[in-house]
Formats: structure tokens, sequence, C-alpha cells
């Protein structure tokens, strides 16, 4: 009996809120064009690596790990979005630094401030907006 009460309020619940959106719901959307962005590692590298980065300022300067991204491997190891903005990576960070597994006590390359010109666009998917997906890759070969 109580299961059947339960259903019985789901169902009442539902009719609800079903019944009570406007057929005109459409008139109070708004639409605001965003960007968004993938930051790929392609480790070209004899080695395995992990990455330590710090978010920019905007993303609150939090600090992430990688997990351990294998030699000869591309890994995708951010993405970001923003509303009105194509992220660019200065946008999304503020310092990235490159370890070898084997050693996180000593970096072998810093990007500190993170460039544009750091990374390559590998592809790209803007809208009719001009906004859109825009995927960026740096390759490591040292």
């Amino acid at each position: 009996m109580k299961l059947f009460n339960l259903i019985k309020r789901y169902i009442l619940f539902i009719l609800i809120l079903t019944s009570s959106c406007s057929k005109n719901s459409d008139d109070n959307i708004i639409i605001e064009p965003a960007g968004a962005a993938e930051y790929f590692i392609n480790n070209e590298t004899n080695k395995d690596i992990i990455i330590i980065y710090q978010k920019s300022e905007e993303l609150g300067l939090e600090i992430d790990t990688t997990d351990v991204i294998e030699k000869n491997t591309s890994f995708k190891i951010f993405e970001d979005g923003i509303i009105g903005v194509n992220p660019a990576p200065k946008n999304s960070f503020s310092e990235i630094k490159f370890y070898e597994s084997q050693d996180l006590i000593n970096p072998f390359s810093i990007l500190s401030p993170v460039e544009n010109e750091d990374w390559t666009v590998i592809n790209q998917n803007l809208g009719s907006s001009g906004y859109g997906l825009t995927t960026y890759e740096i390759k490591l070969t040292y």
C-alpha cells in the first residue's frame, strides 16, 4: 500500500511539474555564445611523464596533476569553457611543469607564464557565432 501511495505521489508531482511549464517558455530562453578548449600533451619522448599545472587566476589558481602520460601517447590534460570567450591557453593556465614520472622533484620543463604561442591548434570547430571548440596541443620531444 505504501508503494502505491509513493507511485501516486510521484505521478502527481510529474503532472504538476509538466503542467506548470508555460507553452511560451521559449520566449524566456537567453542564448549566449560560449567557447571551449581542450588541451592535449603529445608525449613523443622516450619517458613516461607527469604534469602538474596551475589553473589561471580566473579559474581559481587551483593546482592539478595528470596521471602518468606514457611515452609516445597523446593525453588530454584539461578542458575549459567560458561564456562569451573562446578560451586560449593563457586564459586556462598560469603555470605548467613537466616531470619524468620517476623524478617528481626536478621538472625537465616549465611554462611560466603559459603563452598561447607555446601551443599548436590541431582542431577548431567554430559556429556561425564565432564561438566553439578549439583543440590545442603541445608536443614534447626531448
